[in-house]
């Protein structure tokens, strides 16, 4: 206990040093574990989004995907192909196809086949009403969260060429990128956009992990001679593609996070120095009294360590709050990123953390320790 106390108050020495190291080490905490959530929502999204037997088939040649168009009667020819048991022609309607934070996505598919390919939690009387009628839509959580839509809610998209439909579900779908979109009946979208027969992609159910690549090339040739040509790959793939762009970006920023912390380690680190310097006669004093230099250098280590690890759990609970209740997203190509903070990243922001106030004292520390009693007593405390 005498020892305890004696590490809390050389912590409350200098209270305004001691705020001011440890709001530098929460704000670079906030900012490292804030990027890796975003990094792991972006892997998050492409996993959970995708489904190892679907495959994704786009127009050809489209710098934007979701803006490709495909008649809808391909699937007549892609339902032939061997290996293939099931395929949907998904229709989508986006108000930006570019990385965007305000998106609003409308996705036509059709009900009786969607449950198929995707999985969604919502309940079944909601989802049978959905789909027994025309101009019923269902809505993702965070969709609905953010415009305050609830179930029997009349909507009108002005954007969108004034789509509208009636809310008679919201479904979960945690990690996904449909959390963040609409569902319509396709048919019905398309005579709402007047654009009959005209899907963007369609969705192919295949029966083993070993046929991806074969089917999907059959694909490809089967319209390779089209005025139309087509693009297939497995949906994790095509989701990852999509979003590459903004991955570069993610890791570009998460170097930059590293950068601060290095400075951040440069700062403390003189700020334990300082710290040391106005107790180099106390340090005197204890080795006089018995103290040991390794014990006076672990006295050091102890007291920034537990500074640095509070400030970084301030830091990853103000990182937590923030995500969770700011409600933020990043639309890539028509796929929704929500930054996720898991349970890995909390603990790897505390470990660095710790990690970063014992790096950052050491030296200081040890230096002080090994400074001899009688030059050490005639410094002025």
């Amino acid at each position: 206990m005498k020892f305890i106390r004696l590490i809390m108050r050389n912590i409350m020495r200098r209270p305004a040093r001691l705020a001011l190291t440890a709001l530098a080490v929460a704000a670079s905490i906030f900012i490292f574990a804030s990027l890796l959530s975003l990094d792991h929502g972006v892997k998050r999204m492409v996993q959970l989004s995708g489904d190892d037997l679907v495959l994704t088939v786009f127009e050809k040649y489209k710098a934007c995907p979701p803006y490709s168009q495909l008649p809808v009667h391909y699937r007549q020819k892609i339902e032939t192909i061997p290996h293939v048991t099931d395929v949907m022609p998904v229709r989508f309607l986006l108000s930006n196809c570019q990385t965007t934070t305000d998106l609003v996505a409308v996705h036509g598919i059709e009900p009786d086949k969607f449950r198929k390919f995707q999985n969604i939690d919502i309940p079944d009387d909601r989802y049978g009403a959905f789909s027994s009628e025309r101009g019923a839509a269902i809505v993702g959580k965070a969709m609905a969260n953010k415009y305050g839509w609830r179930v029997g809610d009349q909507v009108t998209l002005r954007e969108l060429g004034g789509v509208s439909f009636v809310i008679r579900g919201i479904f979960e779908a945690p990690g996904s990128t449909l959390e963040s979109v609409i569902l319509v009946d396709r048919e019905y979208l398309e005579y709402s956009i007047d654009q009959v027969g005209v899907a963007t992609m369609f969705l192919v159910k295949i029966d083993r992990p070993d046929d991806v690549d074969p089917v999907s090339q059959e694909i490809d040739a089967r319209f390779a001679n089209f005025q139309t040509q087509t693009r297939t790959g497995p949906q994790h793939e095509f989701i990852a593609s999509s979003v590459e762009d903004f991955q570069s970006i993610v890791r570009f920023a998460q170097v930059v996070a590293y950068v601060a912390l290095t400075l951040l380690l440069v700062a403390v680190a003189n700020s334990v120095s300082m710290s040391m310097r106005d107790r180099l006669r106390e340090v005197a004093i204890m080795r006089t009294l018995g103290f040991r230099r390794r014990t006076v250098t672990a006295f050091v280590l102890i007291e920034t360590m537990t500074v640095a690890l509070v400030a970084a759990a301030l830091g990853c609970g103000l990182a937590w709050v923030t995500l969770s209740s700011g409600g933020f997203s990043i639309s890539v190509e028509g796929y929704t990123i929500v930054p996720h903070l898991s349970t890995s990243i909390i603990l790897l922001s505390l470990a660095v953390g710790a990690v970063l106030g014992i790096a950052a004292a050491y030296l200081p520390a040890r230096r002080a320790a090994r400074m001899p009693i009688i030059s050490a007593l005639r410094e002025v405390d």
